[in-house]
This record gives structure tokens, C-alpha cells and sequence, in this order.
């Protein structure tokens, strides 16, 4: 029982980690001038260029997808409960 505990709470915090980059990057790149320019201007976000961030972003995307579907499987049965509770009368 200890052991899932610690898988829980290292996956949350793992989740966390993997959000807050994602969010970051998502947001450098959203606020980023378009590529040509970015190259020009020589523009970065948190020292990072725009090809940087994308990259950073696109893996920890992939990492969090991953990490996403570890914790439904980990979870699922009360995430059944609370989709039976969603759909009851």
C-alpha cells in the first residue's frame, strides 16, 4: 500500500513538473513573433529561441501524454466511481 502511495504522489508531482514547462513553453511560443522574424530579431523566452521551445514543448507534451495515461491506469477504478456517480439519478 506504501509503495502506491509513493508511485501516486511521485506521478502527481511528475504531472506538475511536466505542466508547468508545457505551460511556459506554450506561452513563449504563443506570445513568439513568427519564425523568420524570431531568427532576425534573434528573440528568446527565458533564454530559450522560438525552435528551442517548440521542441521543449513538444517533448514534454509527449512526456505528460504519457505520464496522462499512467495515471488513468493507476486510478481508474476511482475514475469509474466518479463516472458512475456522474451518471446516476
Amino acid at each position: 500500500m506504501k509503495n502506491i502511495v509513493k508511485i501516486r504522489a511521485i506521478l502527481s508531482s511528475s504531472l506538475l513538473i511536466t505542466f508547468i514547462v508545457t505551460l511556459f513553453t506554450g506561452l513563449g511560443l504563443y506570445l513568439s513573433p513568427s519564425g523568420r522574424i524570431a531568427r532576425e530579431i534573434n528573440w528568446s523566452f527565458l533564454g530559450f529561441d522560438k525552435l528551442q521551445l517548440e521542441n521543449i514543448h513538444t517533448l514534454f507534451g509527449f512526456i505528460m501524454s504519457g505520464l496522462i495515461i499512467i495515471h488513468l491506469f493507476i486510478n481508474y477504478k476511482i475514475f469509474l466511481s466518479e463516472i458512475k456517480s456522474l451518471f446516476k439519478k
